[in-house]
């Protein structure tokens, strides 16, 4: 395989070598037509791969993304966030400002009402955010961790941990404690 094209994507074990260096060509391109013309905004520090049903929208335009970021067809970012580094967003998840509607205000409508714009994601490196989720600005999902499909992610999720449900909560540890400490230095992250 290609280093460019290791570094890069994951591959398909199924797929010829022809097959992958084209499919990570067009992934290449589409991305950069993404954020020239959709989404100029975003700050990248390395390969994004994101679809074009992908839907970005920050109320500070204020979205950062790290090097292997990954997102799932019909994807919804709207509000201030920071992706880390390998990151992996399934379809159909949403990140969604907590406070987006006041509703609270006596004397006015729900339309009436002014918008929030305080909060923000955090999603560190490593993470696995399973389909259909949902995430509410102003949490930190910790690294290594894994959000199931289906939760709603409502406070922090700590470190290598597995959370599930609604609300989300932890599940299991992804490793036992020797274990983490042996992946964060394979990995290179230990201080």
């Amino acid at each position: 395989m290609s280093k460019f094209y290791v570094e890069t994507g994951n591959v398909r074990p199924s797929q010829s070598t022809a097959a992958s260096w084209m499919r990570a060509f067009l992934n290449h391109l589409r991305s950069f037509l993404y954020f020239q013309f959709r989404a100029p905004w975003v700050v990248r520090g390395g390969f994004v791969r994101i679809p074009w049903s992908v839907e970005l929208w920050s109320p500070h335009k204020s979205i950062t993304m790290g090097h292997r970021v990954q997102f799932g067809k019909g994807c919804l970012v709207h509000c201030d966030a920071v992706f880390g580094n390998s990151v992996l967003i399934a379809r159909n998840v949403a990140f969604i400002n907590r406070d987006d509607h006041e509703i609270g205000i006596v004397g006015k409508t729900y339309w009436d009402s002014p918008r929030g714009d305080n909060y923000r994601v955090v999603v560190e490196d490593d993470v696995w955010v399973g389909h259909g989720s949902i995430v509410l600005s102003g949490v930190t999902i910790g690294e290594g961790s894994m959000v199931a499909a289906g939760s709603v992610v409502n406070k922090d999720v700590p470190p290598y941990s597995i959370v599930g449900g609604v609300p989300a909560k932890v599940i299991r540890k992804r490793f036992e404690d020797e274990d983490t400490e042996r992946h964060k230095r394979l990995m290179g992250r230990m201080e």
